[in-house]
């Protein structure tokens, strides 16, 4: 009854499906400039340099995007991001053999215009629909993402096996144009005109909201150190592990296995709608844990079957975790301030990885390859250590009082809403 109740709702199908165009264009432009690099030559250095561009805009950009998606409306803050997208995608698509200076740089921006689009994304969301249908309409999305990145890596896999990335580029615009042309038609209801603090102010709020809960402080720290000590080195070495100038068995892995890791997404996220625990803090901290089968399947000799299913159990994994995260987060901060903290977790997480991206291939080489991959997968059980600290097993701490309005202010609630629709680390969100 929530699913057909959330799909009648026309604004809601619209953002479904432009979300869905968005995301699978998101993952198809960064195929399309990595395999670009490694068949013209450049070494795995230069892929993380690039890809480093994307998350330095991020982190750049993260808090501010959270701040301005509550002062304009929501609808103009997305059809502008994925109108910026289509003329990056576009203005690269049309360069003759792009060099690695003009590929950073459109990575760049378009980590920018992410960083405006997934906090309006959240907000825009929640307005049009009603409180009864948030966690339904919040689920769905989050199956939109999923099948969205699924869909965009086999997507961008195929069509550089089969024709070259710039066929792949043309492709993400089109993703693009399509969401875009989407929001247009979504009716958003008027926001109330209400003061608002200078920025910087906004910002301090939403620091102070993670400050005064330890365990939530802890979360983020985590999560960071995850992030740039697993997902960054994974996300270098499995394309420069994959792609060659030459036709291998391994061609095609590198779209494939990113396919693997959203399906596992997909998995998570309809697990964790159905989990119900006094201890969400304890299932979020051990569902990173398969993580650290990434960098044990990237061990040379390659097997195709082992990758796969290592990003699989990891996606299913990272997304229960971020979910679990999430609704933490909704049952303890006000309402006002949600969309600030989720960027705060979002520029923290992302913080350290451009440098991550950057090292990882000059500190394989100096350690071993193996050895290398080794150290980042014990990481890997850095977040059991972090349920020592109180209150993170049930993400409560003694300043998170009675419920607020909608069950999403301080204090206990139904868990009823959660997604990487909102700026996580899915995202992390990161682009494996």
């Amino acid at each position: 009854m929530g699913v057909r109740g959330a799909w009648r709702e026309r604004p809601f199908r619209l953002l479904w499906f432009s979300l869905t165009a968005s995301v699978a264009a998101d993952h198809i432009f960064p195929i399309a400039v990595v395999v670009s690099l490694l068949k013209g030559g450049h070494s795995g250095s230069v892929v993380g340099v690039v890809l480093a561009g994307r998350l330095v805009a991020l982190v750049t950009f993260a808090v501010f995007g959270g701040v301005w998606a509550d002062r304009l409306p929501r609808r103009t803050v997305m059809t502008i991001s994925q109108c910026s997208l289509l003329l990056i995608v576009t203005a690269v698509a049309l360069w003759p053999s792009p060099p690695p200076l003009v590929l950073g740089l459109a990575i760049f921006l378009a980590g920018g215009t992410e960083a405006f689009f997934r906090p309006a994304f959240q907000a825009c969301l929640a307005s049009v629909l009603p409180t009864s249908l948030h966690r339904t309409g919040i689920g769905l999305t989050s199956a939109s993402w999923r099948l969205g990145a699924a869909a965009g890596s086999a997507l961008g896999a195929l069509t550089v096996m089969l024709h070259d990335p710039r066929a792949a580029l043309w492709l993400a615009a089109a993703g693009f144009a399509a969401s875009a042309l989407l929001l247009r038609h979504v009716q958003e209801p008027p926001a109330a005109h209400e003061h608002r603090l200078p920025v910087s102010a906004e910002i301090r709020q939403g620091v102070a909201e993670v400050s005064r809960r330890p365990w939530m402080a802890t979360v983020i720290s985590v999560t960071a150190l995850h992030q740039t000590l697993i997902v960054a080195p994974a996300q270098v070495l499995l394309p420069v592990t994959t792609v060659s100038p030459y036709k291998s068995p391994l061609e095609g892995m590198y779209g494939l296995t990113l396919a693997a890791l959203s399906l596992g997404g997909l998995i998570g996220a309809m697990i964790a709608m159905r989990l119900t625990s006094r201890r969400p803090g304890l299932i979020a901290m051990v569902a990173l844990v398969p993580y650290g089968l990434v960098p044990l399947v990237l061990m040379e000799p390659i097997v195709p079957g082992w990758v796969f299913t290592g990003y699989l159990l990891a996606g299913i994994g990272l997304e229960i975790s971020a979910i679990e995260w999430i609704l933490g987060m909704l049952r303890t901060v006000p309402p006002d301030r949600q969309a600030r903290v989720a960027s705060l977790e979002w520029m923290a997480a992302l913080s350290m990885t451009p440098l991550a991206l950057s090292l990882t291939v000059p500190l394989a080489d100096l350690m071993g390859r193996d050895l290398f991959l080794a150290a980042s997968a014990a990481t890997a059980l850095l977040p059991l250590a972090a349920l020592l600290m109180p209150g993170l097993t049930s993400f409560r701490s003694g300043c998170d009082g009675s419920s607020g309005r909608n069950g999403s202010a301080s204090g206990p609630a139904a868990p009823d809403s959660a997604s990487r629709t909102a700026p996580t680390r899915k995202d992390a969100r990161p682009a494996n």
